[in-house]
């Protein structure tokens, strides 16, 4: 029974894990998704490719059976750059899982389905698979591919192989370019904290590393923002999804609940800057629409001005007389 109790709670966690990702990833700026799929995958698109996030469901039959079934993946991701498409699949997995690449590997393949090219004749198909990656929120045993030998008749064989990124074996700076996964850093404590049972001093130790991990994680997301890996937006949503998970997470040790108050100070401060840059951006342009309407009305007075004293002095009137009616300099008054 309570074997039962801890894998239900496992599972939860999972499932928070996986809704915050698949959150992230949807809500991102498309730079911040560009930058996340070059550190996964090795590349180097620019920040201003076009992302597309692709519907992660699709139906299948069973093979047997004959019933449909419903697959779901995390995340599919499509970049259009130079007049090409790539498209890149991304599970995230909180534990090692055996048959892990052996779900990609369907995922995959309903993924390459939907964009499937048949020949008019019906007897040549071709599909292009997607290309995968797994990330590991915790520690993993797992090597850094994963790999699956597919054998056909003949014995030739076909090796299909998937990266795995392991967050938390990566050091918080080493993901300033990646930082849409930073908030998932507050698994570091996870499991030690399960072990620390009762022990108030061992979960203040852990309290209090974790809330190193924060400031850190606080300090590489402005690093980020300055370099453009990921807007202030984005910041922002960051931000308060660590809270959401730190909630979640370790809501109910009261040992770690001021860390969570910390965040939610850093959230709210957030937001208070950006109404406060908002604001700034309204006078600024509130002042500058003013300045401009004075300076049409000065233009105008001035052009009527002129019109006034070239008349007067059309009919002959002395320049004195025009001085003092339209308050022009008798060098301007020489000049019309």
């Amino acid at each position: 029974m309570q074997k039962k109790s801890e894998e239900a709670r496992e599972q939860s966690t999972a499932q928070i894990f996986d809704c915050n990702f698949k959150f992230i990833m949807t809500e991102a700026s498309p730079p911040a998704v560009v930058h996340l799929i070059n550190g996964l995958f090795k590349k180097n698109y620019p920040p201003n490719t076009v992302v597309k996030i692709e519907p992660n469901e699709s139906i299948r039959k069973q093979p047997k059976s004959g019933k449909l079934g419903k697959i779901v993946s995390d995340i599919v991701v499509t970049l259009f750059c130079e007049n090409k498409k790539d498209t890149y699949l991304i599970e995230a997995q909180i534990d090692d899982d055996m048959e892990m690449s052996l779900r990609v590997f369907n995922y995959s393949i309903s993924v390459a389905l939907k964009d499937k090219y048949i020949s008019n004749s019906g007897s040549y198909m071709r599909i292009e698979m997607p290309a995968p990656a797994i990330i590991y929120w915790e520690t993993s045993k797992t090597e850094d591919f994963l790999t699956i030998e597919v054998v056909f008749p003949g014995k030739r064989s076909v090796l299909y192989k998937v990266p795995a990124f392991k967050v938390l074996e990566h050091k918080i700076s080493e993901l300033e370019h990646m930082a849409l996964l930073l908030p998932f850093y507050l698994l570091k404590i996870r499991k030690e904290l399960k072990k620390s049972g009762e022990d108030s001093r061992k979960r203040k130790a852990l309290a209090k590393r974790l809330a190193g991990y924060v400031d850190e994680i606080c300090e590489v997301f402005h690093r980020s923002r300055e370099n453009f890996y990921i807007s202030e937006k984005d910041a922002l949503m960051l931000q308060e999804r660590m809270s959401v998970m730190h909630t979640e997470l370790y809501g109910k040790y009261k040992e770690l609940t001021e860390e969570n108050m910390t965040l939610k100070q850093m959230y709210n401060s957030s937001i208070l800057k950006i109404w406060d840059k908002a604001e700034a951006k309204v006078a600024r342009a509130e002042a500058k629409a003013e300045a401009k309407a004075e300076a049409r009305v000065a233009k105008a007075k001035a052009e009527g001005t002129s019109q006034v004293a070239k008349a007067m002095k059309t009919a002959g009137e002395t320049v004195s007389k025009i001085m003092n009616y339209t308050g022009l300099s008798r060098r301007e008054i020489a000049a019309l």
